[in-house]
């Protein structure tokens, strides 16, 4: 059963519900509850979420770590969708003489309890993506779905060397261009940057709060990306190259080598599509959109010519809270069009004078490193 949030005179009214363990304590909840927020970004293993609670009193029962809990969103008579399924994390009691007293209660995607985090020793041989992830997830306990345009990839070799399934999933899919999330017993291995993704406006005197987006940035910005791959038969370095759109000159070229041309490209594509999606960054505040999700598209109407346009969801975050309604931000980056192809190397590329192990110098990283 749903409850609207605090009766802010608005024309519309927030509700929720939280349901722990399959039981729905929304009532409970409702004059005891200061803010909720659940974020969820686009390529990291798991969703979070934090409820922050009125504990004058003493007079909330304290859920168990591990509890199974779902939080759904949205306007009252519009209805209300789950925006988070997890497991309670941690819970946290705090107070002072001015402040009152808090129970901050958080929950992850992920059970942290569970064997998703447990390292594990093995390897996987000429096995398809899909194939490798299921084993993997086996003695997690976790089932896993791979897109279709990334489930038939091949990898002749991986290890797992003291690593969780979780890293594994989030490491392959940073490989192959995929967003990796695991949500309850379940993985999900999500194309990057989909053409089928949905997509929301953020519209200046309708829904959007406000703005602050840097349409184009240098430091992240690389005109060309490589990654460098040691051919056996011909007993040399190549290195596989590929153009991005940006107007640098600076190129980058990956720290660690691949061991085969298969793997290489897919390292390529996939460091090509992070350095343009990273050369643009902001993030807005809507009205709450539980339809807002990452990897999605926002498009942003109204703010300024060279501003306005569409943008790739990096992150969203709900928040619900007793002053501020409820409102959803969204953390943006550059939307990637259709990849270029490939294009080989002008020369074999040579490895480092003394570099016996393959790594490159450099401390510039796509994925965002500053």
């Amino acid at each position: 059963m749903t409850r609207s949030a605090y009766g802010e005179p608005m024309t519309k009214r927030a509700a929720f519900d939280v349901i722990v363990e399959g039981n729905s304590i929304a009532a409970i909840l409702t004059p005891l509850l200061t803010s909720l927020s659940v974020s969820d970004k686009a390529g990291t293993h798991s969703d979070t979420a934090s409820i922050a609670l009125d504990d004058t009193g003493g007079r909330i029962v304290l859920p168990k770590i591990g509890a199974k809990i779902t939080i759904l969103l949205g306007w009252q008579g519009e209805g209300i969708r789950p925006v988070f399924e997890g497991t309670v994390d941690e819970i946290r009691s705090s107070g002072s003489r001015g402040g009152g007293r808090t129970i901050s209660i958080t929950a992850k995607g992920l059970d942290t309890t569970g064997k998703a985090k447990e390292p594990q020793h093995r390897n996987f041989d000429n096995m398809t993506v899909s194939d490798l992830l299921a084993k993997a997830g086996e003695h997690a306990g976790i089932k896993v779905r791979v897109d279709p345009a990334l489930a038939g990839v091949v990898r002749e070799y991986v290890e797992m060397r003291d690593e969780s399934f979780a890293h594994l999933g989030e490491r392959i899919a940073r490989e192959i261009g995929g967003n990796f999330a695991i949500r309850g017993d379940e993985a999900i291995v999500s194309l990057r940057a989909a053409p089928y993704a949905a997509f929301i406006r953020a519209e200046w005197g309708r829904n959007l709060h406000g703005w602050d987006i840097t349409p184009d940035m240098g430091r992240p910005a690389f005109g060309a990306v490589g990654s460098r791959w040691y051919d056996m038969a011909a007993a040399t370095w190549r290195t596989v190259v590929k153009d991005t759109p940006l107007d640098a000159v600076a190129g980058y070229w990956g720290r660690f080598t691949k061991p085969g041309e298969a793997e290489a490209r897919d390292q390529t594509d996939s460091d090509a599509a992070t350095t343009e999606r990273d050369a643009t960054e902001g993030s807005v505040t809507i009205e709450g959109d539980t339809g807002a999700i990452p990897d999605g598209l926002c498009v942003v109407v109204g703010t300024r010519p060279g501003v306005d346009g569409r943008y790739r969801i990096e992150a969203a975050t709900h928040q619900l809270s007793r002053g501020g309604g409820f409102v959803t931000k969204l953390d943006l980056k550059r939307a990637i069009e259709a990849a270029e192809k490939d294009r080989p190397a002008e020369t074999p590329a040579e490895p480092d004078e003394g570099d016996d192990d393959g790594q490159e110098g450099g401390d510039d990283d796509p994925e965002g490193e500053t």
